[in-house]
């Protein structure tokens, strides 16, 4: 003889498992496709903004200061742009281009006003062949972060 009370309690929890596990699939379905299409998106991006010859730098310094960098070759020398985060409100920066000699080039300067990005552009008379990294310093001579190229 079969317990009425029995079967539908297992009827239940089976139906209870098969749903748990579509939304479990949905969610897995959703992330797995947000993730593809930010790929896309940022390639998309990427391919129409490079010059030829452009390259696009990124780099995280354990302190949490994040910095993106396009460096766009010239005749002899480089431009630069710059798009740095995490540096403290009130902070005198530098972006400094250094050489694979070892040689220094200020590209330019500011004044953290704010935490979030800082958009910087900015010139240096360095053989774009020869750009070794890319960092940022306070005016005191602290590098709060560096690329290499």
């Amino acid at each position: 003889m079969r317990d009425p009370l029995l079967e539908r309690t297992l009827r239940q929890v089976r139906a209870e498992k098969a749903r748990d596990r579509r939304r479990r699939g949905g969610i897995v379905t959703a992330v797995s496709a947000t993730l593809i299409a930010a790929v896309l998106v940022v390639g998309v991006h990427l391919g129409r903004h490079s010059a030829p010859g452009e390259r696009v730098l990124v780099a995280t310094a354990a302190s949490g200061t994040r910095m993106t960098t396009t460096i766009t070759p010239a005749d002899g020398w480089v431009r630069l742009h710059a798009a740095v985060d995490g540096i403290d409100p009130g902070e005198k920066c530098e972006l400094v281009v250094t050489d694979s000699a070892g040689r220094r080039y200020v590209a330019g300067g500011w004044v953290a006003s704010r935490r979030g990005d800082t958009g910087l552009a900015g010139a240096a008379m360095v053989d774009p062949a020869e750009v070794a990294t890319i960092s940022v310093v306070t005016v005191d001579g602290r590098v709060l972060i560096t690329v290499s190229a």
